[in-house]
């Protein structure tokens, strides 16, 4: 059997508004957190885009790319 507090508590109960939503969303926030995650997704953006101008680039010769050649060993495996 529920008390008279307990059933008063229950029909007070309203749906919450835009307003109010917002507002616990906002809550745990920091002063600077919309700012961060705008900044980390232009940073991501960019980062895709340079990737993407960079790209993997496959020759016909199947030469590796230039940052790992050997040249010096290649010399000494020539002579």
């Amino acid at each position: 059997r529920k008390d008279a507090d307990e059933e008063e508590e229950e029909k007070e109960t309203a749906a919450l508004d835009a307003g109010d939503i917002q507002l616990l969303k906002s809550y745990g926030l920091g002063a600077y957190t919309i700012a961060i995650k705008q900044a980390e997704k232009d940073v991501e953006t960019s980062l895709k885009k340079v990737n993407e101008l960079a790209g993997v680039r496959e020759s016909d010769t199947g030469l590796s790319p230039p940052s790992l050649w050997d040249l010096v060993a290649d010399k000494q495996m020539m002579q």
